[in-house]
């Protein structure tokens, strides 16, 4: 019956889940007891109530653990970003071992080695750089065998290769006894996981198998936060894709709408205006397309700013101001490079770019856009585009106006020959091309320039046509025959016109009005006498008529050659000729003396000569034109012939 009894107190006591404690003081109480029963029964009875113990405590852990070990599963599956997973994995380790640290090493393909990524508990900098290789170490040997390895002791465990770097991390941070299993995915290592003291303690089996079980948790979690990565990359990658693809549609579009409309306006002939037209509502904004000499040819779209209203009304891009500066500066790095170039816009905030339009090396003339935005890669291609329309535009003008002025240089080389043939198939050749040969003409000869010579003859051309006239290239000057009355107003307003194009400005001569090929050709050759009076008379870069030059006009006029000749005999002849034949240089004394008015010393240093000499040549001078020559009337016209034989001998 005493055997009975405490039996049934041990069972009571499994029953409420006692303690082991609690088993051991109860068995101690029975002992003393006096009605206990066998010793022997008793031992036996409490051996088996404590094994049960254990199995509960066991089974209850077990519990607890599988518990965790859902809890965990649940949070990780629900995570998506794969640093917060890899942080949960290692701070959940810690907390279901207890230890004091915890981290995780994830395999570098690259290198071939493992790399510390998190850690939880870690305090040195040194240790968080640690890297392993594989098969050194008990992570490397962790990575390399696929299956958990444990040390009480690191430092003194030679169950595996120490490398003396991370002995002396492991040191560092005083750890000693450490956990390690491998993260895997399907049969390949990803990882490993660590669990850490900084005393001495062997890890049990429990602990491994827990320490495992949350590694295939984790590494589940870990695969699926890396393609869930790699599924929101592709999806990022698809959008932009789309983006790209979109962007290319419109491009295409866009691209295709500008070629249509531009390959319209060239069959149907169409000109700058109608692709500057064409381009301004496709792209938006305005669009002014200049030459190489930035004269605005067409101008398209919206001109609401100063800019765009003053290229409109002078007809050429503006000069002065920051804003104008900036827009030159980018048509000169558009011409240089061949590529859009934006317009410094730091002074105004308008958007603007230059678009070069180019046939091979040669510069044409530029595109200059204003858009409401920025320009994109569509805007700028479409721009490209329209410039080589624009250039194909360009040079078939060129040929055609080349083509046209070789008919009309011809016609006006043969107006202007002496003597001329065929009056009448002058003037119905001159009829063919828009020009009356019977009414009142005015003559303008543009004499040499060290400018651009083809800018100046270029210009000439454009302004005949203009003004319904002839020009052309003609013996080194610019000849052109335009309808007028008034011969110096024409001439005037031909020589400013010329001037724009050359840095230094032609010296020009007008004559007329005439009218038929015989009082044409007259008036040429009258306009080619002015030039040489003027060049003479050291003005050039000035224009005139023979009216203009008033004395001069008249003694170089075909009436007052005689007279001049006559004059130039009465004066200084004798002196001419006694240089011809003595192989002096009384001539240039005579003028130099002249010139200095009288001044022996100023004489004698311009030409130069000895003062001795110099007076010498004096009175050599006043046997060939007398006694008194240095005063009065007799020097005034000696002065007047020889600038006139001076004027004479230059080819007037």
């Amino acid at each position: 019956m005493a055997n009975e009894a405490q039996s049934e107190t041990l069972l009571g006591l499994l029953a409420r889940e006692a303690t082991a404690a609690e088993l051991d003081a109860l068995a101690a109480r029975l002992r003393r007891s006096a009605t206990a029963g066998d010793p022997a029964a008793l031992d036996q009875d409490l051996a088996h109530a404590l094994a049960v113990c254990e199995t509960l405590e066991r089974r209850a852990r077990r519990e607890r653990e599988l518990g965790a070990l859902y809890e965990t599963a649940g949070d990780l599956s629900s995570l998506r970003d794969l640093d917060r997973v890899l942080v949960a994995i290692v701070r959940r380790a810690r907390q279901l071992l207890g230890t004091d640290a915890a981290y995780l090493t994830l395999l570098d393909e690259t290198r071939g080695d493992t790399y510390m990524r998190v850690t939880e508990g870690i305090r040195t900098d040194e240790f968080k750089a640690v890297r392993l290789s594989l098969g050194t170490g008990l992570g490397g040997l962790v990575a390399q065998k696929l299956r958990p390895y444990s040390t009480p002791d690191y430092l003194t465990d030679d169950q595996f290769d120490h490398a003396p770097e991370v002995d002396r991390a492991v040191a560092g941070e005083g750890l000693v006894a450490i956990l390690g299993v491998p993260l895997v995915v399907g049969r390949l290592v990803i990882g490993v996981l660590f669990a850490a003291n900084r005393r001495e303690r062997p890890f049990a089996a429990e602990e491994v198998a827990l320490l495992s079980s949350l590694a295939a948790h984790a590494a589940i979690a870990f695969e699926n936060a890396r393609l869930f990565q790699e599924v929101q990359a592709a999806n990022e990658e698809l959008i932009t894709a789309n983006a790209v693809i979109r962007a290319h549609s419109d491009l295409v579009e866009q691209t295709a709408t500008l070629h249509e409309r531009l390959s319209k306006l060239v069959l149907e002939g169409g000109g700058m205006g109608d692709v500057a037209s064409a381009v301004s509502e496709v792209l938006g904004g305005g669009m002014l397309v200049v030459d190489a000499r930035h004269r605005v040819l067409a101008v398209a779209g919206a001109a609401d700013d100063d800019l765009g209203r003053t290229a409109r009304q002078e007809g050429v891009l503006p000069s002065g101001g920051p804003e104008a500066a900036s827009l030159r500066r980018a048509v000169d790095i558009a011409r240089s490079t061949g590529r859009s170039t934006p317009v410094d816009a730091r002074e105004t905030g308008r958007r603007r770019w230059v678009t070069p339009v180019l046939a091979g090396a040669e510069h044409l003339g530029a595109l200059v856009s204003t858009h409401p935005g920025d320009a994109s890669d569509t805007d700028l291609r479409a721009l490209e585009r329209a410039a080589q329309v624009t250039a194909l535009l360009m040079l078939n003008e060129r040929s055609m106006a080349e083509a046209e002025q070789r008919v009309r240089g011809d016609l006006l080389d043969d107006l202007l020959a002496v003597p001329q043939r065929d009056a009448g198939g002058l003037r119905r050749r001159a009829s063919l091309v828009g020009v009356d040969l019977d009414r009142d003409h005015v003559v303008v000869v543009a004499g040499p320039t060290s400018g651009e010579r083809r800018s100046l003859e270029a210009e000439a051309v454009r302004v005949a046509r203009e003004l319904g006239g002839l020009a052309a290239a003609r013996e080194g000057s610019v000849v052109l025959v335009v309808p007028g009355g008034d011969a110096s107003a024409v001439t005037a307003a031909v020589a400013a016109r010329l001037g724009r194009v050359s840095p230094e400005p032609p010296t020009c001569g007008g004559a007329g009005p005439a009218a038929g090929p015989g009082p044409l050709s007259d008036a040429q050759r009258e306009a080619v006498r002015c030039v040489g009076v003027l060049t003479a008379l050291d003005r050039r870069g000035e224009w005139a008529t023979a009216d203009e030059l008033g004395v001069y006009g008249l003694l170089f006029g075909p009436a007052g050659h005689a007279r001049l000749d006559g004059f130039l005999s009465a004066t200084i002849t004798p002196v001419v000729e006694y240089d011809a034949a003595h192989g002096t240089d009384l001539v240039r004394t005579l003028e130099t003396f002249l010139d200095a008015n009288g001044n022996l010393t100023r004489t004698a240093a311009l030409l130069p000569a000895h003062i001795n000499t110099l007076r010498q040549r004096l009175d050599r001078l006043d046997r060939l034109v007398g006694e008194g020559w240095r005063a009065g009337e007799t020097r005034l016209q000696l002065h007047l012939a020889l600038r006139l034989r001076r004027i004479r001998d230059g080819g007037v």
